[in-house]
This record gives C-alpha cells, sequence and structure tokens, in this order.
C-alpha cells in the first residue's frame, strides 16, 4: 500500500463559508494526549513530535526520500519528521509487528490510496490496544477530482482483499487517469463553486499508462476508492456486519467542505442508522455533484 497527500487547490474562504478547523475537528475523535501512530504524514503531520505529541509515524519511504520528493515545491520540508517504520509496500502490521500497541492510529488522506482497504483496516485493527481507536479523514468525492467517478461499494473492496493484490488493479489505474476530472480548472472546490467541469486528461494517455503499468507491474499511487458520507459509513457497517472487520464506527463529522472524517474502534455502535438509508443517502449524496447540463 502507499500513503499520500494531494494537496487542495479549492478557492480561498470567502466570508460566507463557515469557518472549518480541520486540526481540531480530527483531533476532537480521540485522546490527543495518549500513545499514537500517523500514517503518512508527509509534510503535513497532524500529530508533529515537534510539537510534543507521544506519536510514530509510518510511511511508504524514509523521511529523506520524502525531502527529495518534495525538494523542488513549494512545500515546507522542515515539517517532515522522522519515519519510524517505513513500510516499502508492505503491510502496516507486517511492518510493526506490535499487537495492541497504541491508543491510537490516525490516516488522512490514506484509506483511498490503500490497495487492500479491508486489509488496511484490519491491520490498523491489531495495532490498537483493545479500546483504542482509529481516526479517518477520507476524500469526499462530491467536490474533487473523483466527482465523475462512480463511489467504490463493499463487494469491490472484498474483491480486492481476496485478490491479494500487491498493486491497484490495471482498471482503476485506467479510471484514475480517464475519469478525473477538473472545476473551473481546479482539483477541490467548495460545494457552492459552479464552474464547468472537464475531464482532466484523455483515453489515449489513459491507455498508454495502462499498457505500460502490464508490463512492467510497476506501482502507481492513485485514488483507486471513492466516497461520499454515507458510501463510506455503509461500507464499514457492512464488513463489520458480515464479520469480516471487527471495529465499528464510532464517531463521525461531515463539515462537508471536501472531507469526511470518521473514528472506529471496538467500542464502537455503528452508524446508528440502517443500511437502506445509508445506500439512499448515498444516492442523494451523488446527486448533489452539480453539472452544468443538469
Amino acid at each position: 500500500m502507499f500513503f499520500s497527500r494531494r494537496k487542495k487547490s479549492a478557492g480561498p474562504a470567502s466570508p460566507n463559508r463557515p469557518h472549518v478547523d480541520r486540526a481540531a475537528l480530527l483531533k476532537s475523535l480521540f485522546d490527543v494526549s495518549a500513545f499514537g501512530l500517523e500514517i503518512g504524514p508527509g509534510f503535513s503531520p497532524l500529530l508533529p513530535r515537534s510539537a510534543g505529541y507521544k506519536v510514530e509515524t509510518l510511511d511508504r519511504v524514509d523521511a529523506e526520500t520524502l525531502r527529495l520528493k518534495y525538494r523542488d515545491t513549494d512545500v515546507d520540508i522542515s515539517k517532515i519528521e522522522t519515519v519510524d517504520h517505513v513500510t516499502n509496500g508492505g503491510s502496516i502490521f507486517g511492518t510493526i509487528l506490535k499487537r495492541q500497541n497504541y491508543d491510537f492510529i490516525v490516516a488522512s488522506r490514506v484509506l483511498q490510496h490503500t490497495v487492500d482497504p479491508l486489509g488496511f483496516l484490519q491491520d490498523c485493527d491489531k495495532l490498537l490496544k483493545p479500546g483504542g481507536v482509529l481516526v479517518l479523514a477520507v476524500l469526499d468525492k462530491r467536490f474533487a477530482f473523483d466527482a465523475l467517478r462512480p463511489v467504490s461499494t463493499t463487494g469491490e473492496v472484498l474483491q480486492a482483499h481476496f485478490d491479494r493484490r500487491g498493486i491497484h488493479s490495471f482498471g482503476a489505474l485506467f479510471d484514475e487517469i480517464a475519469y478525473n476530472c477538473s472545476r473551473d480548472k481546479k482539483v477541490a472546490w467548495y460545494p457552492d463553486e459552479m464552474g464547468e467541469l472537464e475531464f482532466a486528461s484523455n483515453l489515449e494517455l489513459a491507455v498508454s499508462l495502462v499498457e505500460k503499468a502490464r508490463a512492467t507491474n510497476e506501482f502507481h499511487d492513485i485514488n483507486a476508492w471513492q466516497f461520499t458520507p454515507s458510501s463510506v459509513r455503509l461500507i464499514i457497517n457492512d464488513l463489520a456486519a458480515i464479520g469480516y472487520l471487527p471495529i465499528k464506527q464510532a464517531g463521525f463529522i461531515s463539515p462537508g467542505q471536501g472531507e469526511i472524517f470518521i473514528s472506529l474502534s471496538r467500542n464502537g455502535k455503528g452508524p446508528g442508522i440502517p443500511r437502506i438509508q445509508l445506500a439512499k443517502g448515498t444516492v442523494a449524496e451523488c446527486k448533489e455533484i452539480a453539472t452544468q447540463d443538469g
């Protein structure tokens, strides 16, 4: 699996838009004074050790590689801290090998990049202490480059797990290139922005990259999974209900500005909403994606 974060490029805050303190919302879902793991903090850790947080970090590559990656960008590479656990594409639990080690795990913009989301969630459960909390910040596809792609389903998540993939499927790679979009030339936007939706690339590039990937079996970091607030809750609920996931929803915040915040725990009670309502909610949320032709 791989962990990365795309920089949002939504427009500047408007006086008519309520201010959303992203960090405060995420931190409200767990005890920040406890001992935890932050997955894929990259150049923007939620819980920097330099600020006194008791955390370990995990990423696909080490800190020096991250600094080289962002050296020629506008990123402040001084915020990249030492990576304690380097997966090199392996599993999280297989890298750390410490059961019930953390009070919390935080993964921001990670779930949609994982090759095997169910395996990722199961690994997090193994690493958490009894009663520990997994906190996820998930991209809300309605307000970003995934807007024209369909939501992911529980069946697709199960299939990826059963296939034991080491890389994303070639079909997912094709979709990433062929269907990613922009609105008014931006890759992320606020709900009240109604600019034209356009494809960001073309079919020729998509098929070219797929054929290259098939020939080399090379890993490509993509947004393989698409979620709305109701759809991610439905998937997690279903995985728990059928016995594949020991942790359930414990907390949920949907500020409506591009991300979904959800916490999971063995003490979680679930969404408290019938799954049919979550399914209907998913359909309704997808209908909220504004298009110029209605």
